[in-house]
């Protein structure tokens, strides 16, 4: 587990997100995805904008390290 979440990490620096931002914008994806139900890329990627963390943000491998994460 420790590597996807090292690799998730990895993946929103290369996204450009400072390394002080991450822990708080995958604790709100995490939160997203945790609320129970299916969450499509678009519906994450729309909720995460809504909070203030930009226009898609979310990309297909991306989706599935935290899907991974989160089941």
């Amino acid at each position: 587990m420790e590597n996807r979440l090292d690799d998730l990490f990895l993946k929103f620096q290369t996204k450009g997100f400072m390394p002080i931002e991450i822990q708080g914008l995958i604790k709100d994806v995490f939160n997203i995805l945790s609320n129970g139900g299916y969450c499509s890329i678009t519906a994450v990627n729309q909720e995460m904008e809504e909070l203030g963390w930009g226009i898609e943000i979310m990309d297909n491998v991306t989706y599935e390290l935290v899907n991974s994460l989160v089941q």
